[in-house]
């Protein structure tokens, strides 16, 4: 089995083509101040989290740009040859993954461009969505049925007698 983010033993390590001058120090650099800036965010959108209700767009606003942040700091993390081969083509994205950026996106575009509370919580649920599409489609094959069978007998219908031994 082999990483897709892996370095090929025909790919020489010489710096990245599509940012030659960046060395990988700075690019470690660069990626921890990312995954800094994200940590501040998910902090701060977590501060507003009781004031859910009263400050939703806020909150999505500082979700979404630490989300951005962290996917930042990870493609700073892969390298240029990775991403390169990603914008050329030659490796796909998942679509779940290419909703979730897109749904990221017009999150941070409700939230700061149109300022719409209603079409930021929008944006807020379908990258919510797709995020669990992500991490659910990352599942190993088996454990679909182990998922099913443990949220099915948490549903509101399953009843504390049938869930408890009593």
């Amino acid at each position: 089995m082999r990483w897709t983010w892996a370095r090929s033993t025909e790919e020489p390590m010489t710096r990245s083509a599509c940012l030659p001058s960046v060395t990988r120090s700075q690019q470690l650099a660069a990626s921890g101040v990312c995954l800094l800036l994200a940590t501040l965010c998910f902090g701060l959108a977590a501060l507003y989290a009781p004031a859910l209700l009263l400050r939703a767009r806020k909150f999505a606003l500082l979700w979404s740009l630490g989300s951005a942040l962290a996917l930042a700091g990870g493609t700073l993390l892969r390298g240029g040859a990775a991403c390169g081969r990603l914008l050329r083509g030659e490796e796909a994205p998942s679509r779940p993954a290419l909703l979730y950026v897109v749904a990221l996106g017009a999150t941070l575009y409700a939230a700061l461009g149109l300022r719409s509370t209603l079409l930021t919580a929008l944006g807020a649920c379908a990258q919510v969505a797709a995020l669990l599409t992500v991490l659910f489609g990352w599942l190993p094959p088996g454990t679909n049925t182990a998922l099913r069978l443990a949220l099915g007998r948490l549903s509101p219908g399953a009843g504390l007698a049938k869930v408890l031994p009593v």
